[in-house]
């Protein structure tokens, strides 16, 4: 027995497209050939049954085991219904029994290959009988509707073979992007842990250095005076144990910074704002270096009017700012120099300025020196003394506050640092001076 194509998916696909007069000349060719008034095509799958390219009545699809269709596609030639009033396989059929009432059927089963997937067929509601030659054209129409439908399904199948290598093109450029992006991601992770690393040797280097310079040179003075307490004067005594104490603050110094720059590099600091009066914290850090100042004869001033001027802060921050700021602008200023912090509102912001009277700052250096470790040229290294951290932390302070520490040369060639931060009454609202 011929094979059915019963659940032909790919034939199924095809049909779900077929526009409803389709094959319309080809079904009317039938109609004429055959002397019948009603001629269509009709397609099948699984579990479905189209009518498509109906000629002359309104057809409607009734349960398969009672059509025309279902024995036509079990036939290698045409399928022929004299009287279906009269053939028991057919008398039930709601076509016969019902408008339009056919009586007549003929069917050509559509073949492509060994697979049946319709008929092209005819019908007449008066009983007749098909001519030899109505036959031989049926068969050859319905070859025609097949080469159609071959020819539909081998255009689908190339648009999914091109959409599938579209997509796979379309994939593969992206995979290869995405190669692409992983190898710059690598690469940059390789630069960055480079950097890192380069980083750390330098740092590793630059404590090393730092340390064990105050550190020898408070070994040294320590070291005399206990080796030579016998023959050194009360004053010479004296002078290296103020040495030596000097360097302790040194060191000290320099291991606050690095305790302070680990916490910022590690985010472990986390901001505890709060509103503070501006003015009040500048006066007590001011006079905190009121003594340092006059040991070297200079003049130490602040100017802030504003006694409103109300910031949002962490007060411990701010002050290790203005103290890092104000111990700069004192080891670098000659005797008998300047010193002077101002502040003045902006807007929604209050600005700091520290000014003083020192050596001055190049302007290839004005970026440098906030960088770790950088102490500018060897001028300003044997004034500094220090381990170059300060400043480094100092901006990342003021960043943490959504501002910027700048350095430039200020009027008369003073050098001058700035910052600024949120201006803010103690319930939150911006003030206006």
């Amino acid at each position: 027995m011929q094979h059915i194509g019963y659940g032909s998916v790919r034939w199924g696909e095809v049909f779900e497209g077929i526009e409803s007069d389709e094959f319309k000349e080809l079904a009317l060719l039938a109609g004429g050939v055959s002397g019948t008034p009603i001629a269509l095509v009709t397609l099948i799958d699984e579990n479905r049954q189209w009518f498509t390219s109906v000629t002359g009545a309104h057809l409607t699809a009734g349960p398969w085991e009672q059509t025309f269709c279902a024995h036509a596609v079990q036939q290698r030639t045409v399928f022929v219904v004299p009287d279906a009033l009269q053939d028991p396989r057919f008398a039930t059929n709601p076509l016969v029994q019902a408008d339009p009432y056919i009586r007549f059927y003929a069917g050509a089963p559509l073949l492509a290959g060994d697979t049946a997937v319709g008929t092209l067929c005819v019908m007449d509601v008066a009983p007749r009988e098909l001519r030899t030659e109505a036959a031989a054209s049926l068969r050859a129409l319905a070859r025609q509707v097949v080469m159609q439908l071959e020819l539909r399904r081998k255009t689908r199948e190339l648009l999914r073979f091109n959409d599938a290598f579209a997509s796979e093109a379309l994939e593969r450029r992206r995979t290869e992007a995405r190669l692409r992006d992983s190898e710059q991601a690598l690469r940059t992770s390789q630069e960055a842990l480079q950097r890192i690393d380069a980083e750390r040797r330098e740092l590793v280097a630059n404590i090393s250095h730092d340390l064990r310079t105050p550190l020898t040179s408070l070994q040294g003075y320590l070291d005399t005076v206990l080796i030579k307490a016998d023959t050194l004067d009360a004053a010479r005594q004296r002078k290296y144990l103020e040495q030596a104490s000097t360097q302790s603050r040194r060191l000290a110094r320099l291991v606050d910074d690095l305790f302070e720059l680990a916490q910022l590099d590690d985010r472990q600091m986390q901001l505890k704002a709060e509103p503070f009066e501006l003015r009040e914290l500048i006066s007590d850090v001011v006079q905190s270096f009121a003594m340092a100042a006059e040991a070297k004869g200079i003049v130490l001033g602040m100017q802030c009017f504003d006694r409103s001027a109300v910031v949002v802060g962490e007060v411990r921050l701010i002050e290790r700012v203005l103290a890092n700021l104000l111990d700069n602008a004192i080891r670098l200023t000659p005797e008998s120099g300047a010193v002077s912090v101002a502040c003045e509102t902006a807007g929604d912001r209050v600005v700091v300025r520290v000014t003083d009277t020192g050596p001055g700052i190049a302007v290839k250096d004005q970026e440098r020196i906030f960088e770790r470790f950088y102490r500018g040229g060897p001028s300003a290294q044997s004034a500094s003394n220090t381990a170059g951290l300060g400043l480094s932390s100092a901006r990342r302070i003021v960043a943490m506050h959504g501002g910027e520490l700048t350095a430039s040369r200020g009027p008369a060639g003073r050098t001058e640092f700035a910052f600024s931060l949120p201006r803010r009454t103690a319930g939150g609202v911006v003030t206006e001076k």
